[in-house]
């Protein structure tokens, strides 16, 4: 015990102990800075980043409330008009018949028709499909480009929208390049996709470039291009931009009743490429 006492009591025990107190200390002090230095690269860059994340959450929420409030708005608005005036409950031919009178007109002007007959109109019926339909047959002594031009015309009936112009394959192209280059742009296309199809007619650039300027990959570019010029959308400026549209606005026949064609017959007419067109066409309207 004696001995205990003493060597407890020594200087070389004491400085041993603190020489282990120190080296101890030593351990857990640099535990700790590689704990501080380890949260330092992790969690400071990411808290650095963490404002920009939130920036472009809530960007990202704007898109979504205005394109879900954009697409209400005119969604409910477009419903009204194909109900209106595209599906009515009631058909309307007289202005069916006026859309075409205005047609005849309009194309003999331009020498692309020499004559109409008069629409026949055949006997209200129910379709499989639901709607009730009045056949109309009506034919045409044209100019190749005037075949194409009526025939147009009549494909355009019953559109309302940009996208109405487009086929499943057109807007799907769209949507697939949208989404590979930014899904954030799914809403500006869905804004070209819902606008009004004779406002867009008379004045595409404003629509079309917006839409560029928020995608500019090779890929939806290429799409786009197709989707413009090579589609209905190019049969609709062209119709709807000349003296026929400014007609049919003065005239309020825009949006025309939904007609459906039911059969296309096209024989050679008098002179080099002029031709006898017939038209066997369905008025549809919405059942009672």
């Amino acid at each position: 015990m004696r001995f205990l006492r003493s060597l407890i009591g020594s200087p070389l025990f004491l400085g041993s102990i603190a020489v282990i107190a120190l080296g101890c200390s030593s351990m857990f002090f640099t535990a700790h800075l590689k704990a501080i230095t380890s949260v330092q690269e992790t969690a400071l860059p990411l808290l650095a980043s963490l404002p920009s994340i939130e920036r472009r959450l809530a960007i990202l929420h704007e898109q979504v409330e205005v394109a879900e409030l954009d697409k209400a708005l005119k969604t409910g608005s477009q419903l009204e008009r194909v109900r209106v005036s595209v599906l009515p409950a009631k058909a309307e031919v007289d202005r069916t018949l006026a859309s075409f009178e205005l047609l005849r007109t309009e194309l003999q002007k331009q020498g692309m028709i020499s004559s109409m007959s008069s629409i026949e109109i055949g006997k209200e019926n129910s379709r499989d499909d639901g709607f009730v339909a009045t056949p109309l047959t009506v034919e045409f002594k044209a100019h190749g480009d005037g075949v194409q031009r009526v025939v147009s015309f009549v494909r355009l009936a019953g559109l309302v929208t940009v996208g109405d112009a487009l086929t499943v394959s057109e807007r799907n192209a769209l949507i697939r390049a949208t989404e590979e280059e930014n899904p954030a742009g799914i809403v500006a296309l869905e804004q070209f996709f819902s606008a009004d199809l004779f406002v867009y007619a008379l004045e595409p650039r404003p629509f079309e470039e917006q839409l560029q300027r928020s995608l500019q990959s090779e890929a939806f570019q290429t799409a786009f291009r197709t989707a413009t010029q090579s589609s209905l959308l190019r049969d609709a400026k062209a119709i709807l931009q000349g003296s026929v549209g400014q007609s049919m606005s003065k005239g309020k026949y825009w949006p025309m009743q939904f007609l459906a064609i039911d059969r296309i017959a096209i024989m050679q007419g008098a002179g080099p490429d002029w031709y006898k067109l017939t038209l066997s066409l369905s008025l549809l309207r919405r059942a009672s």
